[in-house]
């Protein structure tokens, strides 16, 4: 398969994907999907994606605590995630950020726990997969104070312009699902217009944001093709080139992937 689709953001060993794992990845494989990165947010997520896919190029890894749970896991945890870093198929710190839309409680933890991980990706020579929600001005602060060596991609981008254009100064990549095929998403239309082609990646959120015409139904990496496809008709290329491009961005980024 030497041109494909990347779902470079997927949660599928998450309750209600992972019980369905073998039929999700015969639908990725049916339409072209190549390459998917597996989100692990807790350590048992990631035995799991280990025990059904460690040695297969089609699948990377990517560990991190998200923001929401960060008062969920004990340091020991924390501790054994990190030590997956080194795993080849581990090829980002994420998902990892900033999450002030569910619950503002634990704002000073979420952040103390953002800085610690970056320092892991920095020590450990990776890129990071960053969460944002309703927190872009101290995301963006943080990581201008705290300089992520192999920088990121900002997942599921749903700011505007002029908050992409910072980030892409900082150097980051931008990551586009399901939103950019929404009726109401005009604003991530935009800022995939004035993100450099060379930044851009695909994305699902599966179980998450399906997008057009599967809107509704549970999100799977099969249907990163409808994302592709819509970022190939914005930017008026053949769904060849766009494939092409985003495989060229991942492993550019993802330098571990294989």
């Amino acid at each position: 398969m030497n041109n494909y689709w990347i779902d470079s953001h997927a949660h599928i060993v998450s309750e209600g994907l992972i019980e369905d794992f073998d039929d999700i990845i015969h639908n990725a494989i049916e339409n072209n999907i190549g390459k998917i990165c597996i989100i692990c947010g807790s350590l048992k997520q990631v035995e799991e994606a280990l025990k059904r896919v460690e040695g297969n190029t089609m699948f990377d890894l990517a560990v991190g605590i998200h923001p929401t749970t960060v008062h969920e896991r004990s340091e020991e945890e924390f501790l054994a995630m990190m030590a997956y870093l080194d795993h080849p198929q581990v090829v980002a710190v994420g998902e990892i950020g900033l999450d002030y839309y569910w619950d503002e409680t634990y704002k000073v933890e979420q952040n103390e726990m953002f800085i610690r991980q970056i320092e892991y990706a920095n020590q450990h020579k990776l890129p990071i997969i960053v969460h944002m929600r309703n927190s872009w001005e101290d995301i963006y602060t943080t990581l201008k104070d705290n300089l992520v060596n192999e920088t990121g991609v900002i997942h599921c981008f749903s700011e505007g312009v002029d908050e992409a254009n910072k980030f892409l100064d900082l150097g980051y990549y931008l990551g586009f699902g399901g939103i950019l095929t929404f009726k109401n998403g005009d604003n991530v239309r935009d800022v995939l217009s004035v993100t450099p082609k060379d930044r851009v990646l695909s994305e699902t959120d599966s179980p998450y944001l399906a997008p057009v015409p599967k809107r509704g139904k549970r999100n799977e990496p099969a249907h990163v093709m409808y994302v592709g496809e819509k970022i190939g008709e914005l930017q008026k290329e053949v769904p060849d080139s766009v494939k092409s491009q985003i495989i060229e961005n991942y492993q550019r980024l993802f330098k571990k992937s294989k």
